[in-house]
């Protein structure tokens, strides 16, 4: 047990510092209105210039070209291959109408790759400008463009291979 001095020393401690807690009122901060507080309100400020600047018409326009030739090239190899895979509906795996129809679905598919190609280097374009927070609508619209063609594509060629049969 502790003696009965110790005891008072160390309320008296307590005592002593919770009294030099205890000041002045004014040695607070005032909670009255400050003069820049109540001054005139600053002018909008005008918006900062892009970071990134929008993708050259130039660029957009080679992307949309590149994108339309395979697409094209794609429609025009369809037919073929349709009617590839219709001769070798039913046929065995060794058939030659199947190995035909086998190397134009191959053919239709490498065409496809192009389109996905031009649609993964707009999607490139689109991250970088999303990253530096300056979308490009141009950019927008042509990316959702070539992601239909693409998705023409696809479809297309499951078609194919529904009717082929695998």
């Amino acid at each position: 047990m502790r003696s009965q001095p110790t005891k008072t020393a160390s309320v008296a401690s307590l005592l002593a510092g919770l009294a030099a807690c205890a000041g002045g009122s004014d040695s607070y901060p005032s909670l009255a209105v400050r003069p820049f507080e109540s001054g005139p309100v600053p002018a909008a400020s005008v918006p900062p210039a892009p970071i990134r600047p929008a993708t050259p018409t130039a660029r957009l326009a080679e992307l949309r070209a590149a994108a339309t030739a395979s697409h094209a090239t794609f429609l025009a190899r369809e037919d073929g291959a349709a009617r590839l895979a219709r001769a070798a509906a039913g046929k065995p795996f060794e058939s030659n109408a199947r190995a035909a129809a086998l190397v134009a679905l191959a053919e239709l598919d490498a065409q496809r790759g192009r389109t996905a190609g031009t649609l993964a280097a707009l999607d490139a374009l689109v991250a970088e400008a999303a990253a530096a927070l300056s979308p490009d609508p141009a950019l927008a619209a042509l990316q959702s463009e070539v992601a239909a063609s693409l998705a023409r594509e696809d479809a297309g060629i499951a078609r194919l291979w529904e009717t082929m049969g695998s």
